[in-house]
């Protein structure tokens, strides 16, 4: 169910959602080390959740998998 997948698109989503966790997180390292205040965190990481939950869960997914 939670496996990595092999259709271009759904990789494509996973590889989005990684990065944008990835690049919000290290943003917010960021900001916390030069005290810059930053409110609305949790709502940033909301889109690229998203599109790692659109590559990896099945009823999202915009191409099937299939099943081996």
């Amino acid at each position: 169910m939670w496996r990595f997948p092999r259709r271009w698109a759904n990789r494509a989503l996973c590889y989005a959602g990684i990065f944008g966790i990835l690049f919000q997180l290290t943003a917010a390292v960021h900001a916390w080390w030069h005290a810059i205040p930053l409110p609305y965190f949790w709502l940033m990481l909301i889109a690229p959740a998203l599109c790692l939950l659109s590559g990896l869960w099945p009823q999202l997914q915009p191409q099937r998998e299939v099943n081996d």
